[in-house]
């Protein structure tokens, strides 16, 4: 089974395979197309899916949400996580490291933010195979980087299991605005 559906981002349309197909999806691939494989757990033998990004279970899973979050992942496209009434909370791009000041207050952590290569490691890694991590908060009004905000482990000994940590950063022009809390929200 092979399937093409198509995801719009921005006006322009992008085709995305869905295919439990080995060759189907090692075309997509050699194509540079965006592709899902379908893994089929009932199926007899082993399925070759090696040439998806993404699987799923059942079709039912591959919603248009879904399909362009493949597609942004695929073309390096930030993903939106939320919109308040001031920002754009979105993954960071390379980009974003020429507007990251250095402040006194940063820590060893905060250098992934500071060069291209870095921060396309993070991007590529964090987002990549974890889909959340700390991402950029841009002024929606002005398009200017103010801060980044997100989530982070943190080891707990009341709990056995992952914690997360929510954090914030506003860089020094842009605090006592409210910025902070808003994006905690």
């Amino acid at each position: 089974m092979t399937e093409i559906r198509y995801v719009s981002i921005d006006g322009i349309s992008y085709p995305v395979v869905l295919s439990d197909e080995t060759e189907a999806l090692l075309k997509a691939k050699a194509d540079g197309k965006a592709s899902v494989g379908f893994w089929d757990r009932n199926g007899e033998g082993q399925q070759d899916l090696s040439g998806a990004s993404y699987l799923v279970e059942d079709l039912e899973d591959a919603d248009q949400k879904f399909l362009e979050q493949v597609v942004r992942r695929h073309l390096g496209l930030p993903w939106k996580i939320a919109e308040t009434r001031r920002l754009l909370i979105r993954e960071f791009v390379e980009e974003d490291a020429d507007q990251v000041p250095k402040e006194a207050e940063d820590g060893p952590a905060d250098e992934i933010f500071y060069t291209r290569e870095k921060l396309k490691d993070y991007i590529r890694c964090q987002y990549g195979f974890y889909e959340w991590g700390i991402w950029a908060l841009v002024e929606k009004e002005t398009g200017q980087l103010v801060g980044k905000a997100g989530l982070t482990p943190i080891e707990n000994e009341y709990f056995d299991g992952i914690s997360m940590e929510l954090g914030y950063h506003i860089f020094k022009p842009y605090r006592r605005k409210g910025l902070a809390v808003e994006a905690c929200r």
